[in-house]
């Protein structure tokens, strides 16, 4: 990746990137620069994130790495169009008002606990509060709400829990690997463990139902996540190797779900000798650097 998608600078830095980037946004006294789109999504992914508390927004900082920042229904958001010497537009304890959003916070513990086909117009209604003509305005089918609700999944599972848990954990590429599984073994022990919504759902419709092929691009973007780490850590057929790694996150999952209070511990013994298996020479390790990030990994 060549240049920054969003660049953190300081106040000084403000006239050379004014061109290029023409948003300013401050998070919490950190001073960033975004182009018009990027600021626009910067928004958009905030107001979201902010129904969570705590759930980061990550923000790439240039092509070696990223940083975190996190963001609370408290923080603190100034926008500045500094191309139009518009006044700042501030928000601060933002909330969720987007009728579609209302509709998937509702709707997204239904599909997470019962099989698509067992959810019903009637329990988005109820647990939604909103009309008939309003769910059909905002989603044409209740597949497409489940769609929907895979997408909310990615982020609130895949980023806000697993790469958020093992970011705060480590910063070694090896080490997060092996977080995982202490993550999934928090997760495990949960009193709302609900298992893993792509499976459960490609297992259902079928890798070939439009839910099905969700699914299955939900799961290749985890496995992605898993191959970064292993390019980074410097091991030997990074790809071959996330496979792998992810067999042994599905099938802890699953054995969660039989009642194995250890499989997370399990699978990160079992992880441990792959990534043995897997390394190599320091002298045949690649540059870190020469990885490409996945565009996900810079907004949250």
């Amino acid at each position: 990746m060549s240049s920054p998608v969003i660049d953190g600078r300081s106040p000084d830095d403000v006239a050379p990137v004014r061109r290029s980037y023409p948003i300013e946004v401050v998070v919490n006294g950190r001073t960033l620069r975004a182009t018009r789109s990027m600021g626009e999504i910067f928004i958009r992914t905030a107001r979201v994130n902010v129904t969570i508390a705590g759930c980061p927004l990550t923000v790439l900082s240039h092509s070696g790495g990223v940083e975190l920042l996190h963001i609370t229904d408290a923080t603190p958001i100034v926008v500045t169009d500094l191309e139009t010497s518009s006044s700042p537009t501030t928000w601060k304890g933002l909330t969720m008002n987007d009728l579609s959003e209302r509709i998937v916070s509702a709707a997204y513990g239904l599909f997470a606990r019962s099989a698509v086909h067992e959810v019903t117009r009637e329990q988005v209604l109820a647990a939604s509060g909103v009309t008939a003509e309003e769910l059909d305005g905002e989603f044409a089918s209740l597949d497409a709400l489940a769609e929907a609700c895979l997408k909310r999944r990615e982020r609130d599972w895949t980023i806000g829990l697993v790469r958020a848990g093992v970011q705060a954990r480590s910063d070694r590429p090896e080490e997060q690997l092996l977080a995982i599984f202490d993550v999934f073994d928090e997760w495990f022990h949960r009193s709302d463990y609900e298992a893993c919504m792509f499976v459960n759902v490609l297992l259902e419709m079928g890798k070939d139902h439009p839910l099905g092929r969700a699914s299955v691009e939900h799961l290749t973007y985890i496995r992605g996540l898993v191959s970064g780490l292993a390019a980074e850590a410097g091991l030997a057929e990074p790809e071959e190797f996330a496979y792998s790694w992810h067999i042994l996150m599905k099938g802890a999952i699953i054995n969660a779900v039989e009642g194995d209070g250890a499989a997370a511990r399990r699978a990160q013994a079992m992880g441990r000798a792959l990534i043995a298996q897997h390394s190599r020479p320091a002298a045949e390790t690649p540059d870190a650097a020469a990885h490409q990030l996945d565009p996900r990994w810079a907004l949250g």
